[in-house]
């Protein structure tokens, strides 16, 4: 009986030890959490906006919305300053070239980098064959049958020539000099040749236009002399050391004619007169005559010796 009262009174004492512990603990009650807390609301200025506040608020939307988009950022393309300065300030009928060609002379052209020069022959004649000194230097075609372009090729500072056989039987002989864009002297991009057209000559290039009736090619058609329509009313005022016997002019043409003095004189350098500027010509002597290739009023120079030649008033009325 005395180790039964031990027993009770050794139970009554650790019961209440194991009530405390943990173990007892986690067996008889549950593990208190704490409680859940809703998450603070974040404040109004950092929360994002819709997608239609953004359109109507963004300023780049509004100034794209009126037009006004921003520059690229970009590098500019400058130019290329080869422009040729001597056209800046050229005079009327710059780079247009006429010869009366009598076959005893070579024809010297100036041709330019990047550009054509163009020989136009008499309509009636016709290219039968061209030769041309160095091809590597100059390209030569034949558009038409009496046109010729030239245009120089890679290199410049150099020169070259060109043989022309026309269907006449005429030779056409051609000095060729190439020149830079930044020459100081305009090229010769018109050539005009004019050539008597021999009397035993047909021309193949003209055209029958009904019975009867003939068409010409007339893009350049040969000058024909016709004495009725000379006129020799013109007045001379300077040095009469250099000045012609008389002039006289076919509306195209302009003959000085000095005589048998004009082996005594010192001939001078004529200048057609074009809106008050005196302006050099092609010139060629027949005799014992100067020939222009102009009509109107002309200055003739020789050193300090200058004589004016102008139209009366009849001839410059028409």
């Amino acid at each position: 009986m005395l180790k039964n009262n031990s027993k009770s009174i050794t139970l009554m004492i650790l019961t209440p030890l194991l009530i405390a512990s943990p173990l007892g603990r986690a067996s008889s009650q549950p593990i208190h959490q704490p409680p859940v807390m809703a998450p603070t609301p974040a404040p109004e200025d950092l929360m994002p906006s819709s997608s239609s506040h953004v359109l109507t608020e963004h300023p780049d939307v509004e100034h794209q919305v009126k037009g006004h988009y921003p520059d690229l950022e970009r590098k500019e393309s400058l130019p290329l300053g080869a422009i040729q300065h001597a056209w800046d300030h050229a005079k009327e009928g710059a780079g247009v070239y006429n010869v009366t060609y009598t076959g005893s002379e070579i024809i010297k052209l100036r041709c330019r980098e990047m550009m054509t020069t163009c020989i136009i022959l008499p309509s009636w004649e016709r290219v039968e064959k061209f030769t041309l000194g160095d091809p590597s230097s100059f390209k030569v075609e034949n558009p038409r049958a009496n046109i010729l372009t030239l245009q120089p090729q890679e290199f410049t500072g150099l020169d070259s020539n060109l043989v022309v056989i026309g269907a006449s039987g005429k030779v056409y002989s051609f000095y060729l000099r190439s020149e830079g864009y930044n020459t100081h002297h305009v090229p010769d991009l018109a050539v005009y040749i004019r050539v008597a057209k021999p009397s035993n000559f047909s021309s193949s290039l003209t055209k029958i236009k009904g019975k009867g009736e003939t068409s010409k090619d007339d893009y350049l058609e040969e000058v024909t002399f016709d004495p009725s329509q000379l006129n020799f009313n013109f007045t001379m005022a300077g040095d009469k050391e250099i000045a012609p016997y008389r002039v006289y002019s076919d509306g195209i043409r302009t003959w000085f004619d000095y005589g048998e003095e004009i082996k005594k004189k010192g001939l001078p350098a004529i200048y057609a007169v074009i809106d008050g500027v005196d302006t050099p010509i092609n010139v060629n002597r027949e005799g014992t005559k100067i020939v222009a290739q102009h009509s109107g009023s002309f200055t003739l120079r020789n050193g300090v010796r200058v004589v004016c030649v102008f139209p009366t008033p009849q001839e410059a009325a028409e």
